[in-house]
């Protein structure tokens, strides 16, 4: 049972579903009447990161958020954390809680699980939220990766050279410090962020360094990502080809994935509607959950309203 800060959350007892082993998630019950969401982590990230945002879109309608295979408390089990099977754990997931169409809600790489599951599985998919999401590489300048970040995936997607990395960094740091730097890194401004959340991370923490799972599991995952954008062809196809609506937020001062991929992968998608939060960073519903939701809630609204959406960017307040 988790403990301490993560208690201070006050988050719904955890569950766990069947899906080819253990996968962790919470609920947040909502009106019968609304929709149902699905939430799913980034890379390095847990359901946690949801947890500013979870109980105000249960006031909408019933709210499930995952712990994605080698992340949170999911454990590997024989089971692989590349994106590609995490996406299937995603639609055993779904299928295993009977589910119907759902609204996806994706963050970083699960923005990229979410698109591989709508792209597959179009039936299960009512609509999308992606929230700063792995779009693949973009053509033009603007939509191309950092060096230092690509090189840095590349470092952590080499099997031995990328643990000795990882070990050495996790030692150095220790828990507070692996925290502070990933959101010094994903945030625009990591003070925004609310104290108890950062606590109830570095927990987690804490309890990752135990497991031996974890450190391969996160290799994995990023190796995957890698070689994505290495070769986004394939990758490219596959978003060029959903046709479930989508509402695209974006911090405009993310560091790790470019506001310009977002917006060429907006490109071809009438139903697809691009908001921009100028001043936050790659994890919004974490940064500012009152606007990110408010964001959310207003394009919700729209679509109830006008199912057609549009294509036109916005700024997200």
């Amino acid at each position: 049972m988790l403990v301490d800060a993560i208690e201070a959350l006050e988050l719904p007892e955890s569950r766990w579903a069947v899906v080819g082993g253990p996968v962790h998630y919470c609920e947040w019950p909502g009106p019968l009447d609304g929709p149902i969401f699905v939430l799913v982590h980034g890379l390095g990230g847990s359901l946690l990161n949801w947890a500013p945002v979870a109980a105000g879109l249960a006031e909408r309608g019933r709210v499930l958020a995952l712990d994605l295979v080698g992340f949170g408390l999911t454990p590997l089990e024989g089971r692989s954390a590349r994106v590609g099977s995490n996406w299937k754990v995603l639609n055993g997931f779904m299928d295993s809680l009977n589910l119907p169409p759902v609204v996806l809600v994706g963050n970083s790489m699960g923005g990229m699980v979410s698109l591989i599951q709508a792209a597959h599985r179009p039936d299960s998919v009512d609509a999308l939220i992606l929230v700063d999401a792995a779009f693949p590489r973009g053509r033009g300048r603007g939509a191309q990766p950092s060096p230092w970040l690509a090189g840095a995936f590349a470092v952590y997607s080499t099997s031995q050279l990328g643990e000795k990395v990882a070990g050495v960094r996790a030692r150095r740091l220790g828990p507070e410090g692996l925290v502070r730097e990933t959101l010094r890194l994903a945030a625009a401004d990591p003070s925004a962020i609310d104290p108890k959340l950062v606590a109830a991370h570095v927990e987690m923490a804490k309890r990752r360094l135990e497991f031996d799972w974890a450190t391969p599991a996160f290799q994995e995952a990023a190796r995957s990502i890698f070689l994505a954008q290495v070769r986004p062809g394939r990758y490219r196809n596959l978003v060029r080809r959903v046709a479930t609506p989508a509402l695209v937020l974006h911090g405009g001062r993310d560091r790790l994935i470019p506001l310009g991929a977002a917006r060429e992968a907006v490109q071809g998608h009438p139903n697809w509607l691009l908001q921009v939060f100028p001043d936050l960073g790659h994890i919004p519903q974490m940064e500012a959950p009152v606007r990110w939701l408010a964001a959310v809630n207003a394009w919700l609204d729209q679509r109830q309203g006008s199912p057609a959406g549009d294509q036109r960017e916005r700024p997200a307040g």
